[in-house]
């Protein structure tokens, strides 16, 4: 696969995948569960503190994330302008932009978590988007990554994950484990 921008932007399929009430309801209903279950799990308390959300597509994660885990400021990008145009309509005390995973425009350990749902097997070279989520955190800021199974191979994502920088501190399945998650602490 080419390193194009093109390749990183959804299909027609894809984006209606993204944009819909099933997506709404599963994120809602069954991935934020879990991501809060595994923050809690590990005692990571991310009110107050600067979060990221990388590929934030219609804006309904940072949406979600801002309410649920009170952060002091959310950041949200993606590299689609009608995904953000989508988000900004949601009028949400969010600081929509357009960027790109291989370039996060953020200075350095400037942010306490960065949050991935389903991006990095849209970009060819994903590993560089995990090295750029390492960059732009605090030591100790943490990395969820969510993405769905036979796009990647569990262990060279973990290998990945671990490359830039990275300790796996917790995974998890979901749909027959379909989807993987994984928290992950800056070293």
């Amino acid at each position: 696969m080419k390193n194009t921008t093109a390749s990183m932007r959804l299909g027609k399929f894809e984006f209606f995948a993204m944009n819909n009430p099933l997506r709404e309801w599963r994120m809602k209903h069954r991935e934020f569960p879990l991501l809060n279950k595994m923050l809690r799990g590990h005692r990571i308390d991310l009110s107050g503190r600067t979060i990221v959300d990388m590929g934030c597509g219609s804006g309904l994660s940072s949406g979600l994330l801002l309410e649920q885990l009170r952060p002091s400021r959310v950041i949200a990008f993606d590299i689609m302008p009608e995904q953000i145009s989508l988000a900004k309509k949601r009028r949400l005390n969010i600081d929509f932009r357009l960027g790109n995973a291989l370039a996060i425009d953020l200075p350095d350990s400037g942010c306490d978590a960065v949050f991935d749902f389903g991006i990095l097997h849209h970009i060819p070279q994903w590993r560089k988007a995990i090295t750029e989520s390492a960059r732009v955190l605090v030591p100790g800021g943490i990395v969820f990554i969510e993405e769905p199974h036979k796009l990647f191979e569990w262990d060279e994502l973990e290998l990945g994950i671990q490359e830039a920088g990275f300790e796996i501190i917790e995974r998890a399945q979901w749909y027959r484990g379909f989807f993987r998650f994984f928290l992950a602490r800056k070293i």
